[in-house]
């Protein structure tokens, strides 16, 4: 004679089972995942010329609309701001002159005018030239490196804003530097 206890018994027996092959799927799919964001952080920031620990950001960076990349000569970070235009934040390695290596020059003053701020801030006006197109540009120099903010065309009621975007930053946690470095359709070995 079959009682009931049987089945329930051997049912509850399935559903541990069940519960247990789940918990270890979910367990290894968060593994895959985590070793996965961690891969790709490496890979997009192995060509920074510092730690990755000294790529920071601005304060009020979006990141859900922020886009950037990482390479020998720094960082570039480009977002809409709250006006609409884009505005455009680095970090630039600087040349053996104390210039940035891969943006618009001090030097170039053909193109440029420059305006110290003191403390370590430069206001560049780039002109509308034949090889530049008009930007504002607020820079501040600290060590090796030149932090900066763009926006593009002559804006010299933006220079507070700008000078705000380079002082006010901090050391993004690895989820917000794969926000914006990490770009729909990016794969490693792991995708």
């Amino acid at each position: 004679m079959r009682t009931r206890r049987g089945p329930i018994i051997l049912g509850s027996s399935v559903v541990a089972v069940l519960l247990l092959c789940g918990g270890f799927g979910a367990a290894l799919w968060h593994w895959r995942s985590t070793e996965k964001d961690r891969i790709d952080l490496s890979d997009l920031t192995r060509r920074s010329p510092w730690p990755r620990t000294q790529l920071l950001l601005p304060d009020q960076l979006p990141l859900d609309r922020a886009m950037g990349d990482v390479g020998p000569n720094g960082l570039d970070v480009s977002y809409p701001a709250v006006n609409g235009l884009p505005l455009g934040y680095a970090i630039e390695l600087l040349d053996e002159r104390g210039e940035p290596v891969w943006s618009v020059s001090c030097g170039a003053r053909a193109v440029t005018v420059c305006t110290d701020l003191g403390d370590g801030y430069t206001y560049v006006k780039v002109l509308d030239t034949d090889n530049s197109d008009p930007a504002t540009i607020v820079r501040r120099r600290a060590g090796d490196r030149i932090y900066s903010a763009t926006v593009s065309g002559d804006h010299p009621e933006r220079v507070t804003e700008l000078r705000e975007v380079v002082t006010a930053v901090h050391q993004p946690s690895d989820e917000e530097l794969l926000d914006i470095l990490r770009y729909d359709g990016y794969q490693t070995d792991w995708s």
